[in-house]
């Protein structure tokens, strides 16, 4: 076994178990496409089903793949049970006397002329103006999450 197989099988460990985490209160098929998304995002660097694909390197056809990831992430969503785990990883980390910092700067979308929410701010790092949509809006977070 060389370094790099260890390097992956570890990558692969620590990815499986932070998707278990995340995703303990859904089905297990709907784990299992989890798991396969946290390792594909992070083996591919990016979030196109056809890279994730590519990345889970399976002995099918790349687009059954594709297929599969696509209809089983069409059919149910979950984003409210994810968030709710990652909510819980964090509770304990988050305390009354920190500041959430945001700057809008790096989130600029140079090119746009008319969208929804595009507001002007001044770039510090660029020193020009920059166009940038604010989406969030701003308030005391409540968890409600249960240990």
């Amino acid at each position: 076994m060389d370094a790099n197989s260890f390097t992956i099988g570890r990558f692969k460990a620590q990815a499986n178990k932070f998707s278990g985490i995340i995703s303990k209160s859904l089905s297990v098929p709907k784990q299992k496409l989890v798991k396969q998304l946290v390792y594909g995002i992070q083996a591919s660097k990016d979030v196109k089903l056809s890279n994730i694909s590519r990345a889970l390197q399976e002995a099918i056809p790349l687009i059954k793949t594709e297929d599969r990831l696509s209809r089983n992430l069409d059919d149910e969503d979950f984003t409210n049970c994810i968030n709710e785990q990652i909510l819980r990883l964090g509770d304990d980390k988050i305390t009354d006397a920190m500041v959430i910092a945001i700057d809008p700067g790096d989130i600029m979308k140079p090119y746009a002329k008319a969208m929804e929410k595009l507001c002007g701010i001044w770039d510090g790092s660029e020193g020009d103006k920059a166009k940038v949509i604010i989406y969030a809006r701003l308030q005391q977070p409540t968890l409600s999450i249960t240990k």
